[in-house]
């Protein structure tokens, strides 16, 4: 990890003047599948990007975003046990690291489009209670058996618009998906996997 960490500070180093900076936010739309039951929710997204440039068309964008969703599951069957899935929120931060494809259209506008890896890590995964003096359950501790993985990792593609605003600064807009390879629970009593739908904007500095 730490030389794949160098090699990426390395090429930015080497692409001082042409390297940006974005800032982005935006709507997410989740779906969980699983081989029995289901789930969906909503949520946002923001956080930064830093693209390095790799040719004159291809670029490197590694990032740090903040995500928080609102799930609701229905009735999941696990094992021989049937599991109310209730109401969860999530909080966590999602490394990605993406391969953008740059094409020029007309008028400065230019249309992109990315694939890639993203690595999530939650930061707390919760189901209230809906009593005031009742804390809410800590879904990440494994209580009633069933615990929350704290990482994925995610296969995503995508892609978007920008447009100039100044001289240095671009805006842009975008849509994407991710989907999670890893099972939802650590344990593994039925497979289950977390679909995310993105929409957003933002702006390069």
């Amino acid at each position: 990890m730490k030389r794949f960490l160098l090699v990426l500070l390395a090429i930015a180093v080497g692409h001082p003047v042409f390297a940006q900076l974005s800032a982005g936010a935006g709507y997410l739309k989740t779906h969980v599948s699983a081989e029995r039951g289901s789930g969906s929710g909503e949520g946002f997204y923001a956080g930064l990007s830093y693209r390095i440039p790799l040719t004159g068309t291809f670029s490197l964008l590694p990032g740090l975003y903040f995500t928080r969703t609102e799930e609701t599951a229905g009735e999941f069957i696990l094992g021989d046990i049937v599991w109310d899935g209730g109401f969860s929120i999530e909080k966590a931060l999602v490394v990605p690291l993406r391969l953008q494809w740059d094409i020029d259209l007309a008028s400065d506008i230019r249309t992109f489009l990315y694939a890639g890896p993203s690595f999530q890590y939650g930061l707390q995964c919760s189901s209230p209670s809906g009593l005031s003096n009742v804390p809410a359950r800590d879904l990440y501790d494994g209580d009633n058996g069933f615990a929350h993985k704290r990482w994925n990792v995610l296969a995503g593609a995508g892609g978007g618009l920008s447009f100039p605003s100044k001289s240095t600064q671009r805006f842009f807009i975008m849509t994407g998906c991710d989907y999670g390879f890893l099972n939802l629970f650590v344990d593994s009593y039925t497979k289950s996997n977390r679909f995310l739908w993105k929409a957003g904007i933002g702006i390069e500095f």
